[in-house]
This record gives structure tokens, C-alpha cells and sequence, in this order.
């Protein structure tokens, strides 16, 4: 059984309230639990606002990334979930940003009902292979 070495904690009081980690490392792979616009408090940043909470998420994920001395090259998978499958897609560029300098991971985009909070428009959770 591979020993999990490395917790990270970007919101530790809110994350341990709800028992888990941003991040998870386990041998040299990297779990990153679904990122969302929210700020230390658990207050949505940007409520109805899919530029400002595309752009918080995949800030998130990079710092998260950058804590592991990581970047989306490191990326292999993404999951997307979104409450609304046409103004991600027409918000795409946002996340293009962040991602055009890197390999492209596999990626999974899935619409749902809703998310933690209604006010949330999307997830984005990430596995990545650390060197």
C-alpha cells in the first residue's frame, strides 16, 4: 500500500470542518479535491458571475499546484462540474488561459443540479504526477 505522505490545507479550518483536504499526495500522484469560488470564510466569490468564479477556480487549482512545485503540465485528468453546460463552454477561454502552455489533460466536463452552495457554478477537481 502506497503511504500518503502530504495533506495541504488552503482553507484549514473550513476543510477540516468538513473532514477533508484540498489536496491529497500519495506516492507521486497528486489528488486535488474540486476547487470552487470560495474565499477563507466560505463566502462565494462572485455569486452568478461565471468569469469571476472560472478564473477564482483555476487560481485555486495553480496555487494548490504550486504548493507540490507542480504546474498544469503536471496535469493528467480534470473533472468539470458545472450547473450550466453552455456558459462554461461560453467562459472555455478563461480556463484556455491557464491551460494553453501545457499538455492538455484528459478531461471529463459533467453538468449537475447544483453544487455545495447554490450560488456555486462550478467544481474543477485535478489528479496530477509529481516528478
Amino acid at each position: 500500500m502506497t503511504k500518503i505522505k502530504t495533506h495541504y490545507h488552503e482553507r484549514t479550518e473550513l476543510e477540516k470542518g468538513f473532514h477533508f483536504a484540498q489536496a491529497t499526495k500519495a506516492g507521486n500522484l497528486l489528488f486535488i479535491s474540486g476547487c470552487i469560488s470560495w474565499d477563507a470564510d466560505g463566502t462565494v466569490m462572485g455569486p452568478g458571475d461565471w468569469p469571476v468564479q472560472v478564473r477564482n477556480v483555476y487560481e485555486n487549482l495553480k496555487r494548490t499546484l504550486a504548493e507540490f512545485g507542480a504546474t498544469f503540465e503536471n496535469v493528467v485528468k480534470e473533472t468539470v462540474y458545472t450547473t450550466d453546460m453552455e456558459a462554461i463552454v461560453a467562459n472555455a477561454a478563461i480556463r484556455t488561459e491557464f491551460l494553453k502552455d501545457y499538455t492538455p489533460p484528459a478531461s471529463t466536463w459533467v453538468e449537475i443540479k447544483r453544487l455545495v452552495n447554490a450560488d456555486l457554478l462550478l467544481e474543477v477537481e485535478m489528479t496530477a504526477v509529481l516528478s
